[in-house]
C-alpha cells in the first residue's frame, strides 16, 4: 500500500526561500545588503534597497509570524528598528493564509492585520500576489492525474523523442540557461533577467541544496532550462527559456513534470508556479502563459501581496509623489509618440 502523506497546510510562508539564510547571503552578493531580525513567534530577512529618496527594508514574503498577534507584533518591531536605521518605510509581504480561487484585495488575517497597522498597498506587487500552487505531498499517480492528458503523455514518451532530462546541482549548468534566455530576449524585444544575477544565485544557491537546474537536451544539444528555488517546504519555478524553433517538439512540458515530481520527491509540500493572471482577464499580459501552468493542475491561489508601511511620512510621500511624476511624464512621451508617429 502506498503510504498516504498529510495535505499542505495553508500556511507555507515560514518556509519560503526567500527568507532563508541562503537567500540572504545570495542578496548580499549582489550587494544588497541584508539583515535578520527575530521575536518571540516570528523572523524576519530584511533586504536594505536604495531609492532618490532614502532607503527602504523590504521582505520578500516576509516577514514570517506564527499567528496574528506575533505578525503584528513583528511590524511593530520592524517599524521601530527602521526608524532607528533611518529607513524611510518598510514594504512586506508576509504569507500568514492563502485564500483558495478568486479573493477580492484585503481578504485574509495578515491583509487585516496589516489594516490595523496602517499599511498602504505599494505601487506595485513585487513578488506575485496570484500564483498556481500544486499539491505534491502526494502520490505520483495523483500529481499527474490532475495534469492534462497531453502532459503526461509527453513526460511519459519524451525519451521516443531522444529527449533527455537532466537537475543539476552544478553552478556551470546555469550558463545554459543564461544563454537560451538571452536568445530568447533578442528575438522578442524584452530584457533577459542579469546574467550576472543569475550566475550569483546558482554560485550560493546550488551548492546549499536552495536551488536546482534542469536541462532538456535533443540529441545531446540543449533546447530548454529553468531554475528553480527549494525550501524545505516549497519549490519555486522562477526562470526558464526555450530554444528558437523547437516548440513542436514540447520540451519544456516533460522537464516542469519531473521537477514537479522531483519535489514530491524530496519531500517537498508545495510546487509554485510563480505567477498567473487572473481567469477573468483574457487581455492580461500574463493570460497566455497562465493557461500553460494551469495546464500541469493545481489551484490558483491568493497571497497577501505587497505593503508599504511609512516610517518617515514626508519621506514616504516624496517617494509616491515622485513615482506619480516619473508615470505620468511616461504617459505624455507616450502620447507624444504616438501622435508624432500618426500626425
Amino acid at each position: 500500500m502506498t503510504e498516504q502523506r498529510t495535505r499542505p497546510r495553508t500556511v507555507v510562508g515560514p518556509q519560503s526561500v526567500l527568507q532563508s539564510a541562503a537567500w540572504g547571503d545570495f542578496q548580499g552578493r549582489v550587494d544588497r545588503p541584508v539583515r535578520s531580525l527575530s521575536g518571540e513567534g516570528w523572523r524576519a530577512l530584511v533586504v536594505e534597497e536604495s531609492t532618490a529618496v532614502g532607503t527602504c527594508w523590504y521582505l520578500p514574503y516576509g516577514p514570517v509570524a506564527e499567528g496574528p498577534e506575533q505578525l503584528a507584533a513583528a511590524l511593530r518591531s520592524l517599524r521601530e528598528a527602521a526608524r532607528a536605521a533611518g529607513a524611510g518605510w518598510l514594504r512586506v509581504e508576509p504569507i500568514l493564509d492563502v485564500v483558495r480561487g478568486p479573493a477580492a484585495a484585503g481578504t485574509g488575517e495578515a491583509s487585516r492585520v496589516l489594516g490595523r497597522s496602517r499599511a498602504v498597498a505599494a505601487p506595485r506587487d513585487i513578488q506575485p500576489r496570484r500564483s498556481r500552487w500544486i499539491d505534491v505531498a502526494r502520490s505520483e499517480e495523483e500529481i499527474l492525474r490532475d495534469m492534462t492528458g497531453t502532459n503526461r503523455n509527453l513526460w511519459r514518451r519524451h525519451r521516443d523523442k531522444d529527449l533527455s532530462i537532466t537537475a543539476s546541482s552544478d553552478p556551470g549548468e546555469v550558463e545554459v540557461l543564461i544563454g537560451l534566455l538571452e536568445g530568447s530576449a533578442q528575438r522578442n524585444d524584452f530584457r533577459a533577467h542579469d546574467a550576472g544575477y543569475l550566475r550569483e544565485a546558482a554560485r550560493t544557491l546550488l551548492p546549499r541544496d536552495a536551488a536546482t537546474v534542469y536541462v532538456t537536451r535533443h540529441r545531446g544539444e540543449p533546447v530548454c532550462a529553468m531554475m528553480v528555488y527549494d525550501s524545505p517546504s516549497t519549490r519555486i519555478f522562477a526562470h526558464s527559456a526555450m530554444k528558437e524553433g523547437q516548440r513542436k517538439l514540447r520540451p519544456n512540458q516533460p522537464m516542469v513534470v519531473q521537477a514537479i515530481l522531483d519535489a514530491a520527491a524530496r519531500g517537498q509540500e508545495i510546487a509554485d508556479l510563480f505567477g498567473i493572471a487572473p481567469t477573468d482577464d483574457p487581455e492580461h499580459p500574463w493570460a497566455g502563459f497562465s493557461g500553460f501552468k494551469r495546464s500541469f493542475g493545481g489551484y490558483d491561489v491568493n497571497l497577501t501581496g505587497t505593503w508599504d508601511i511609512p516610517v518617515t511620512a514626508w519621506r514616504y510621500r516624496l517617494y509616491v509623489g515622485l513615482r506619480r511624476a516619473r508615470r505620468l511624464q511616461r504617459a505624455v512621451r507616450g502620447g507624444l509618440g504616438r501622435l508624432l508617429a500618426h500626425p
